[in-house]
């Protein structure tokens, strides 16, 4: 390193450090509830973890990062990223806090700082972050322009093909709030302007917005190319900015802004603020403003052109009008955009035409759609449609639902994007037709578990809050009740705690006769011990397709729908919302029928054992585990489109696409270059983790398998919506369940320790009400101790490994979800080594004397004594007449002079 570097360095190191310590100022450590139970104090644990300036959750504007770790490539790129997904959680996270304290202050100070940093709106600071919404016209929304299914076919042509249905939400909104101005989340920001593109609109902040995804299908997160939302063409190609990557023009596109929301993340906001409320937060502010996102939330139930709902099953695609362009479903996404600069008197709006099942929120739904649910929207639709939305949703999951359990993907009102004919045959719901991974393929949008246990804990909330209500009979009531406990029967077959179920090296689970598991009821997965341990799946597979959808009363139950469950794991992240899907289910039995169902307890059972074994990966800075990353290959792939022609500036001020590209694919449909994630973002290059990533790769990437030969890249994260998700999770079990197990375990008695050959075996007698066992040890009498095991099962343990001739002092302590133990006494052993029987003496001699033989040998290498023997037979048999010789030389007396004597000497 050059001293100039070095000096860069420093001075980086020293501003980090300012600012760190500015923030830490102005952070007081929340003041720890008395905490009565053992799953209340580890929420309370996790939540001083995840608020400690210290450990980096957190920017010095106080933004959630993505995650505290940098080099991650997810759906954000940069691991300094944010999300409209971890501001939901973060609310979550203060709502719990909340609950537990009393101070509902974090709560309002969480939901200020989203409404500054990612809620692009004039937030009182006299900026207008959505400075031409009101020449919006809802009689024309937008411009048609359609989806490819590659990256390579991009940019799209603007060509009006179909023209926009009207919106008929924007007038009831300046009825209700006096303009349209978007209140809902974007989904993407740029926390510390890695990217450089800085807030064109606000420059007083860091924190600026970027997107990604825009070309189609096929385009997964190695293909994306990151861009600011205000684009007033300072980047990009000149006189085009960014647009032109995306849709073509038959003039050069416009200076512009446009933001794009996440559905799911908007209305998980809601239903966070909707529980708030039922444990007693009362800040009309907020709860008004959470009854206005929820309003402005409706544009993500709309068509994209505000099509009618079926009306492209035939390829001819009607113009909506009033609301039957309304999915009455949460898609995908709404995004909104105007003019920048002059001549920027123009605005347009579009919605989504893809629903998947894991971003549907029956909850908001309910709490923004009925009376009970006390968070209406002002509007004057506003709750009537959610009303609908909440049963239309809760028949989605059930027209989903596969003949296992598991949710199947979700629906489209645009197939292809293109508002193509529907295929022959396909299944459809309300005229939407079923897609088994709705908006993205690579990978496919509904392989992943989390896309699972995310939506299944709205279910279960849902049927909590009816089942609690004493609703058990209404078709909502019946249609929650039927998805969540066909869901929860199934994800129990696949989930393990001490144990790990055995898979083959393609995932697939195995039976005991090593067969693959290929769906069905009540499968039967072999597995191995595994102490200290937990396993979830991670992935499906889908065969088949749902059965049209009538209606709740002729639901098939879809036997010809089926799901194969695969690849087992320990995402932490996953694991938080599939405990408290397992907690609201077992809690909305009691509700339903006074006691805990079988179901019910043995849900709320394995959610307990998973809380006590997750606990035991918590690093001092969140519970996390190492992850392998096979994926990270492609962060040297070059895999990045751009069409022959185009040229222009990144943010970080690399030439693009620039130097060292290759030819595009021809058969996807593009001619133009690929770059690779490095050469779009150089700056990647300086993380701490690229050189890691790049010796291994370098090493152990096998470019012709395909295989990582020698190492895959394996990381910790800490993410900040997975620890938020973990540490609510034991929030949630103690609400809705109580403690758990709340009687910490007897000390173990009775231990000893043996020593042997390099190790010490130890035996105790079994604790009561121990899950497991604590193994410490120490160099020195008394301790301190060191543990050298952790989730010990038996009664016994053998330490290896040790120094002969050192003493080691031990002592075990018991452990389940309540806690630990105190130290049981303590024992010791020496370990000694195993002696080897010495090499027989060589050189023996007997000389006979006055009634003796003299004998003399050499000496034996590893002896330490020798024993004499004699016989008066040649060949013996010989008797043992003196042991513990330790020299070389005997003399034998008494000997009969009549007798010949014949001596053998055996050396020990």
């Amino acid at each position: 390193m050059t001293s100039n570097l070095y000096r860069k360095g420093l001075v980086w190191w020293l501003v980090v450090a300012m600012i760190i310590t500015a923030y830490a100022s102005l952070w007081v450590a929340p003041k720890e509830a008395s905490a009565a139970t053992v799953n209340e104090t580890r929420f309370m644990q996790l939540y001083n973890q995840i608020k400690n300036p210290a450990n980096g959750y957190f920017s010095p504007e106080g933004v959630p990062y993505h995650s505290i770790e940098t080099l991650i490539s997810e759906a954000p790129d940069y691991g300094h990223m944010s999300t409209s997904e971890a501001y939901s959680y973060w609310l979550y996270l203060e709502t719990l806090y909340g609950h537990f304290t009393g101070d509902w202050s974090k709560l309002e100070a969480a939901w200020n700082n989203m409404e500054k940093y990612i809620i692009p709106i004039n937030e009182g600071d006299g900026v207008e972050e959505q400075p031409t919404m009101n020449y919006y016209n809802p009689s024309s929304p937008a411009t048609y322009a359609a989806e490819k299914p590659y990256p390579d076919q991009y940019p799209s042509q603007l060509s009006g093909q179909y023209a926009a249905g009207s919106d008929p939400l924007d007038a009831e909104m300046k009825a209700a709030y006096g303009n349209n101005q978007t209140y809902l989340m974007h989904w993407l920001v740029d926390v510390d302007n890695w990217y450089e593109y800085g807030n064109l609109l606000n420059p007083s902040h860091t924190v600026n917005y970027v997107n990604t995804f825009q070309r189609g299908e096929q385009e997964s997160v190695w293909e994306a190319i990151d861009h600011p939302s205000q684009d007033n063409k300072t980047f990009g190609k000149p006189n085009e900015g960014f647009m032109s990557l995306f849709t073509k023009e038959n003039q050069s596109p416009a200076a512009q802004w446009r933001y794009t929301n996440a559905t799911d993340a908007d209305a998980r906001a809601v239903q966070v603020i909707y529980w708030a409320k039922e444990l007693g937060f009362n800040n009309t502010t907020i709860l008004n403003k959470a009854k206005k996102m929820g309003d402005y939330l409706r544009y993500g139930m709309f068509d994209k052109y505000f099509q009618q709902i079926g009306s492209a099953s035939d390829g001819s695609p009607a113009a909506g009008n009033g609301k039957n362009s309304s999915l009455y479903l949460l898609s995908w996404y709404t995004a909104w955009g105007g003019g920048l600069g002059s001549g920027g008197n123009w605005a347009w709006r579009i919605g989504s035409s893809h629903a998947h099942q894991a971003y549907q929120n029956p909850v908001a739904a309910y709490a923004l759609g009925t009376t009970e649910g006390g968070l209406n929207p002002t509007s004057a639709t506003g709750k009537s449609d959610w009303n609908i939305s909440l049963t239309r949703q809760l028949e989605f999951y059930n027209w989903l639902l596969s003949a296992e359990g598991a949710i199947g993907g979700g629906a489209t009102n645009s197939w292809n994007g293109s508002y193509s004919a529907y295929p022959s045959g396909v299944s459809t719901f309300h005229g939407l037709a079923y897609q088994e991974n709705p908006v993205y393929h690579d990978p496919g949008s509904n392989t992943w578990f989390g896309f699972q246990a995310w939506p299944i804990e709205r279910v279960a909330e849902m049927y909590y809050i009816l089942a609690s209500s004493g609703d058990t009979s209404s078709q909502n009531f019946l249609m929650a009740k039927n998805v969540i406990s066909k869901w929860i029967d199934w994800a129990l077959d696949y989930t393990f705690v001490d144990q790990r179920p055995v898979s083959d090296a393609d995932g697939y689970y195995l039976n005991a006769s090593g067969s693959r598991i290929l769906g069905g009821l009540n499968p039967a997965v072999a597995t191995v011990a595994a102490p200290g341990e937990f396993w979830i799946p991670s992935g499906q597979e889908w065969t088949g397709q749902p059965d049209s959808w009538n209606s709740f009363s002729t639901f098939t139950g879809n036997p010809n729908f089926h799901v194969i469950t695969k690849s087992p794991s320990q995402d932490v992240g996953v694991l938080g919302s599939y405990i408290k899907a397992l907690s609201f289910f077992a809690a909305g039995t009691k509700a339903e029928t006074g006691n805990f169902t079988t179901l019910g307890n043995q849900a709320k059972t394995t959610a307990d054992g998973l809380l006590g074994t997750a606990w035991n990966y918590n690093d001092g800075i969140g519970i996390a585990i190492d992850e392998q990353r096979r994926d990270y290959s492609r962060y040297f792939t070059k895999e990045i489109y751009f069409p022959a022609g185009w040229s222009g500036t990144f943010g970080q001020g690399n030439a693009i696409p620039g130097t060292g590209g290759i030819p595009s694919d021809p058969a996807k449909g593009g001619n133009g270059t690929y770059i690779s994630y490095a050469q779009l973002r150089p700056k990647i290059t300086q993380d701490p983790k690229w050189s890691y990533l790049t010796n291994l790769y370098n090493t152990s990437f096998n470019q012709s398998t395909q295989t990582w030969d020698n190492g895959v890249p394996t990381f910790k994260y800490h993410r900040f919506w997975s620890q938020v998700d973990i540490a609510t999770a034991y929030a949630e079990y103690d609400r809705l369940l109580g403690s758990g197990t709340t009687t910490q375990p007897t000390v173990p008695a009775g231990l000893t320790a043996a020593a042997g050959n390099a190790q010490a075996t130890l035996s105790w007698t079994a604790s009561s009400g121990a899950a497991s066992y604590n193994v410490k040890r120490a160099t020195t009498n008394g301790g301190p101790y060191a543990t050298v095991a952790t989730g010990v099962t038996g009664t016994s343990y053998a330490d290896t490994g040790l120094t002969n001739g050192t003493t080691y002092y031990y002592v075990v302590s018991a452990v389940n979800a309540a806690g630990e133990s105190a130290n049981s006494a303590q024992a010791s052993a020496t370990p000694i080594a195993v002696p080897t029987v010495p090499a027989a003496p060589t050189g023996l001699t007997a000389t006979g004397g006055n009634a003796q033989v003299a004998l003399s040998w050499t000496a034996s290498s590893g002896a330490v004594s020798y024993n004499v023997k004699r016989a008066t037979t040649n060949g013996g048999p010989y008797a043992t007449v003196a042991t513990g010789v330790t020299g070389t030389s005997y003399a034998d007396t008494g000997i009969d002079e009549r007798n010949d004597v014949l001596l053998r000497r055996e050396r020990r």
